[in-house]
């Protein structure tokens, strides 16, 4: 988790605008393999777009995105707008992506393995032996394997959230991609989830969080990004960030957070 290893993801530039509102001016940010960069922010700071961004889900208006030394290739509309430039380069960046998203958006008509087997078996054409036996030791890691014949409906919040985990791992994605994993969960359930998101921290896996989980991006995080009207407004280690509070709209994040915490 330091500056010597290779580099997963480059980010440059970032700058996504909708109608008239800029809701991000200029994003650039440096993911290590194995680093785990906690991104903090208030509501409409533009965390979340800046994620979807890097996966396509969102088209920047400018910038440029690279996964393990591989650039997306980009190019421009008629109308001005940049537009991904190879679908098919954009499909093979997305499977080495994993993506996991605050309201879980597993298929509802499909079991837990089914789930889980769904994107090895479509996109990465691998065997169903295959798939299954690496999805059942994928659902043993969630915590989950007794519930593999179950459907989404019947599994709490964090269990389907879990599961979503399993699902992002089963691509075996180079970069792991959380966008307010916690935040659609009842209070009991955050800690299941915080869990097996530690244990992949622990085994260096590379991943971005959106959060608001303080003790997370505090203790489980090797980098913390404070993102602020579209810009980025302090990095760093959680120690420059939490005991140096090096500005001022961070002071504020972190002192609003303790009021509403009662901490």
């Amino acid at each position: 988790m330091n500056s010597a290893s290779a580099t997963a993801l480059t980010v440059s530039n970032i700058q996504k605008s909708f109608g008239q509102t800029h809701v991000l001016k200029g994003i650039s940010l440096e993911a290590h393999k194995g680093d785990v960069i906690s991104i903090l922010g208030a509501s409409g700071s533009g965390k979340s777009t800046f994620l979807r961004c890097i996966n396509l889900l969102e088209t920047p208006d400018e910038g440029s995105i690279s996964l393990d030394g591989e650039t997306i290739e980009m190019k421009r509309h008629r109308d001005g707008r940049l537009v991904a430039g190879n679908a098919r380069q954009v499909e093979r960046m997305r499977s080495r992506l994993g993506m996991v998203f605050q309201s879980f958006n597993l298929w509802s008509h499909m079991t837990v393995l089914q789930n889980v087997i769904e994107g090895p078996l479509r996109v990465l054409k691998r065997s169903r032996a295959e798939c299954v036996e690496e999805a059942e030791q994928l659902l043993h890691k969630v915590g989950l394997y007794d519930r593999r014949d179950y459907y989404p409906a019947h599994l709490s919040g964090g269990q389907q959230q879990r599961v979503a985990i399993a699902r992002a791992l089963a691509m075996n994605p180079q970069v792991m991609l959380f966008d307010e994993p916690t935040s659609a969960l009842d209070p009991e359930l955050v800690g299941e989830v915080l869990r097996v998101m530690r244990s992949l921290a622990e085994e260096g896996r590379t991943m971005l969080v959106v959060t608001h989980e303080m003790g997370f991006a505090r203790h489980v995080s090797n980098r913390v990004v404070f993102m602020q009207h579209g810009v980025i407004d302090a990095q760093g280690t959680p120690g420059e960030l939490f005991e140096g509070l090096p500005t001022e709209g961070f002071r504020k994040f972190v002192g609003g957070h303790q009021q509403r915490n009662g901490e």
